[in-house]
This record gives C-alpha cells, sequence and structure tokens, in this order.
C-alpha cells in the first residue's frame, strides 16, 4: 500500500511524501525503512505506478514480496528538494530537513525501527548524489547507502567519507549503480575507485550500453532492495536456494525460474551473494571479478517489453521498456563483504 502524504518541518512548511507500506504491515511490529529520492526533475510519486518516468518502486517490491525475495519495509519517498538559490542547493537543503524532520516523523507516525540497522538511503540522479552526500557523513543514521546514476551535485569522496574506519565498521551495504554510457559514470566512477584504495568492501553494478534511464534505476532498486536489513537472521531472497547464514558466509541464490530466475539471491549475513542461474545472462560475481545480475524476472509481453505482474488484485501488469537482449545483462564489478561472524 503506498500514499501521498504530508509531514510538517521546522523551516520549510509542510512538505510531500510517499510512504510505501508492505503488504501485511501491521503496528504489532517494527519495520527497516528506506528513503528513495528522485532526481532533478521528480517529485514524490516520481518512484510510483506504471506512469512514473523514473521507477516503479512499489511494483518492484510488490514483485518481490510475491516471490519472498526481500524482507518486509517501509519505502518513504520524499520530495527530495527545499527552497534555494538553485538545483543545487534545493537539493542539498533536503539533507538538514531528512535527518531532523522526516526521519523523526517517520519514526513517530509509522511502525519504523529506530536503529541505523535499519535505515537505508538511496536515490537516483540528483537523488543518488544525495545519498552519497546524505549517506557516508551519517553512517551513524544510514547502514545501507544505495545511489544511482548519480549526478552532479555529487560531492568527491574526500569530502562525505571523512573516516574511513567509521565506514567499514557501519555501513553494511554500499551498492552503486550506473549505465555504461552514462555521461555522469564518472561520478560513480570517482566512488568506486576511492572505496578500492581505502579497502573499502561495496558493490559496483555497471549497466552495458544504458545511459541516464528508468531502466537502470528500476533494475538498480530491484537489486539494491533484495541486499538490505538481512543481517538480523532474515534468509536471503533467492528462490529455492534462499540466502546465507548469519555470521557473513555468502548465500548461493535458487536456480532460475518463473520466466526469469530467482537467483541473484540476497545475502543473509552481508557477504556478497552468489546467484543462482539465471534465464539470460551469468552470475553475481564477487572478489572483485565481472560478472552479471538479472532485473526483475521477465515475463513475456507485447514483443520486445517485459512485464512483471502486480500483486494486487485487479493490478495491471506493468512495463518496462526494456528489450529482451538486454535482460540479465547487468556487470557487477564487487567486492566480498567481509564475514562478520
Amino acid at each position: 500500500m503506498d500514499v501521498s502524504v504530508s509531514y510538517p518541518t521546522r523551516n520549510y512548511g509542510m512538505r510531500k511524501v510517499s510512504v510505501y507500506t508492505p503488504p501485511g504491515y501491521s503496528t504489532d511490529q517494527k519495520y527497516p525503512v528506506v528513503y528513495l529520492h528522485h532526481g532533478i526533475g521528480g517529485n514524490e510519486v516520481s518512484w510510483l505506478g506504471q506512469g512514473s518516468n523514473e521507477g516503479n518502486a512499489d511494483n518492484i517490491m510488490d514483485h518481490l514480496y510475491s516471490k519472498q525475495m526481500a524482507k518486509p519495509m517501509i519505502v518513504v519517498m520524499p520530495s527530495g528538494k527545499m527552497d534555494g538559490a538553485d538545483d543545487f542547493a534545493r537539493f542539498a537543503n533536503f539533507g538538514d530537513v531528512l535527518l531532523h524532520d522526516l526521519i523523526p516523523w517517520v519514526e513517530m507516525t509509522y511502525s519504523a525501527a529506530t536503529d541505523a540497522d535499519s535505515r537505508a538511503i538511496s536515490g537516483l540522479s540528483m537523488g543518488g548524489g544525495q545519498t552519497f552526500n546524505f549517506g557516508f557523513p551519517n553512517t551513524d543514521v544510514f547502514h545501507y547507502i544505495g545511489p544511482y546514476s548519480a549526478a552532479p551535485n555529487t560531492q568527491p569522496p574526500s569530502q562525505t567519507i571523512m573516516d574511513v574506519a567509521a565506514v567499514k565498521d557501519n555501513v553494511k551495504l554500499i551498492f552503486i549503480a550506473c549505465g555504461s554510457e552514462d555521461g555522469l559514470i564518472g561520478n560513480s566512477n570517482k566512488y568506486h575507485d576511492f572505496l578500492d584504495q581505502n579497502n573499502i568492501d561495496h558493490i559496483f553494478q555497471i549497466e552495458p550500453n544504458e545511459g541516464h534511464t528508468k531502466t537502470v534505476w528500476n533494475r538498480s532498486f530491484y537489486n539494491f532492495a533484495q541486499r538490505i536489513f538481512l543481517d538480523g537472521g532474515a534468509t536471503g531472497a533467492g528462490g529455492s536456494g534462499g540466502g546465507g547464514g548469519a555470521g557473513g558466509a555468502s548465500g548461493t541464490g535458487g536456480s532460475a525460474g518463473d520466466g526469469g530466475g530467482n537467483g541473484g539471491g540476497a545475502p543473509g549475513g552481508g557477504a556478497v551473494t552468489t546467484g543462482g542461474s539465471p534465464a539470460t545472462g551469468g552470475q553475481v560475481s564477487s572478489s572483485g571479478s565481472s560478472g552479471t545480475d538479472q532485473g526483475p524476472p521477465p515475463t513475456e509481453d507485447s514483443g520486445c517489453s517485459f512485464s512483471v505482474p502486480g500483486s494486487k488484485p485487479g493490478t495491471p501488469p506493468w512495463h518496462f521498456g526494456l528489450y529482451l537482449a538486454a535482460i540479465g545483462a547487468v556487470l557487477f564489478r564487487a567486492r566480498a563483504r567481509r564475514n562478520r561472524g
């Protein structure tokens, strides 16, 4: 279920936010939360629905839950720009609002867990820049960081990662993604290089032959959402293979099924997962070698596009504008997460 509501801020009045709650949402339990940010022309609904030009987070989560491939979580999609002289200032000014207005409001209004192990930050383009800019300086707030196609608002890693040891100790997953043909890939490459140089574990997902596109963002969120909030003993996503056990052992994803695979399962204890065999493409790789991972399991529909049925009654299939040749063509450069056991 997703709703668009308003929340109070100290300096900017009431602001809009969309909140997706998982099927079976109940105040009897506390849920982890991912804060998911839009791009420069977007708003609080840019990650929602078939008509969105940025992403389909609600449909992706519905699908993952229907396959038991993600831990139940709340997805918070704010309007991520405040007042300011230009777009850079407006997106930068949201950082204070996120930390001191939105997060406290979410944790008072919803049945949300309040520890950093239960918070993730993610986003696309300008929202990817926000993810870098707000996530790394606040590793006591966010333990999962997932920027996609980060835009020029991205601050250099030397400015956001001031304490390498804190990042290593606190952050359970760093998941960077970008299209290989995106003119902005240099922003992601800088972080990949910095993290490598400082031996900070991370995943770098490269979408071959993709630019600054919705394809990249949907596929990236699909892969990120499977890999977060699993350290507390939850089983990993991966179909029949399940996830790795607690303590950091790699989980092995299940074999392909449902027209495209439940492989590429999420880790059970923080390790990069070795995925099962997708319908097309190879496996998720670890320890720095190249490999491939699949996006949402495809069902052929209307020629070259593919659809994933919604999990709600009466929900029509939703469509990514992808060609079948691109399915499973996500390249990973990854460093295996250290064993925390």
